[in-house]
């Protein structure tokens, strides 16, 4: 009785999401999503599509297939691992995986992108700095490399590139042994990070924006979203299945997954953010 409770809740919930969802305009064109990123955009082995994650750290579906449900794209690729650091390496090991090794991987398959593709780079750094990293700067640096070497293959095309977002806050490092420290240290280099990213992306004489004017170029803080999605939601405690006066509305009550990443419906608000300035083109 219990398990079928669940899986009621959450075929309730999906459905209200792809309601929604499919009611949306479709006033981008989407031929082929490429997807960049770090947890927070693992879709998982079971995702739709050309997946090369882990695993989905979420109670449902992530930024990246929302996206590409609202779009309608005719192809959809995400290489996003979670764990994934900012350079090559992964939070649990050196050589694969990271941001820069994924863009290597697609780039030594694809050595031209000329078929007017939306191309959206989650950046990672946030896994960096919970590995141990006590300033931005390699993090910057790894950050506008991966850039170039994107923009570098681009000939058309939209490039949407996502701020860090920050998790100062979640359950795990509030719950975490000097929590105040970490969220300090996080806060501040989080914020640092996305300052530089603003004016590697916005600069008026060097800024990506700039340099490449054959190419859509956005930079979209997700931070903004993700704070009013969780305004009115649970942000100590992640969501669980296991407790026992469990009801339907539950579900929407909860910011957080998990001790660091954001639940679905934090997702599904991201992804709108994100459809909303494609549009705006």
């Amino acid at each position: 009785m219990r398990s079928l409770l669940i899986v009621l809740i959450f075929s309730t919930f999906f459905a209200t999401l792809e309601t929604r969802i499919l009611h949306r305009p479709r006033d981008f064109r989407c031929g082929r999503l490429i997807v960049f990123g770090d947890s927070l955009s693992d879709d998982g082995v079971e995702a739709e599509g050309e997946s090369h994650g882990f695993l989905r750290n979420c109670n449902g579906k992530v930024w990246p297939e929302y996206v590409n449900a609202m779009l309608e794209c005719d192809r959809y690729v995400n290489y996003a691992y979670s764990g994934a650091k900012s350079g090559i390496g992964n939070f649990y090991f050196d050589s694969f995986s990271g941001i820069q090794w994924q863009i290597n991987q697609f780039l030594s398959n694809n050595k031209f992108l000329s078929d007017d593709p939306l191309v959206i780079l989650q950046t990672g750094g946030t896994i960096d700095f919970f590995g141990g990293d006590t300033n931005s700067t390699e993090v910057v640096e790894n950050i506008q490399q991966t850039i170039q070497n994107i923009t570098q293959t681009m000939s058309s095309g939209t490039l949407v590139i996502l701020s860090l977002l920050d998790v100062s806050n979640s359950p795990g490092v509030q719950a975490a042994e000097d929590s105040e420290i970490l969220q300090e240290r996080l806060g501040h280099l989080i914020s640092e990070t996305n300052r530089q990213l603003h004016h590697i992306v916005l600069d008026s004489d060097l800024g990506t924006r700039r340099l490449n004017p054959f190419l859509r170029v956005r930079l979209i803080d997700i931070n903004t979203v993700a704070l009013a999605a969780m305004q009115s939601l649970n942000t100590t405690e992640p969501f669980t299945h296991h407790s026992p006066d469990l009801i339907p509305q539950a579900i929407y009550k909860y910011a957080y997954h998990d001790l660091w990443n954001p639940s679905t419906i934090v997702h599904y608000h991201i992804a709108k953010e994100i459809v909303r300035n494609l549009q705006q083109f």
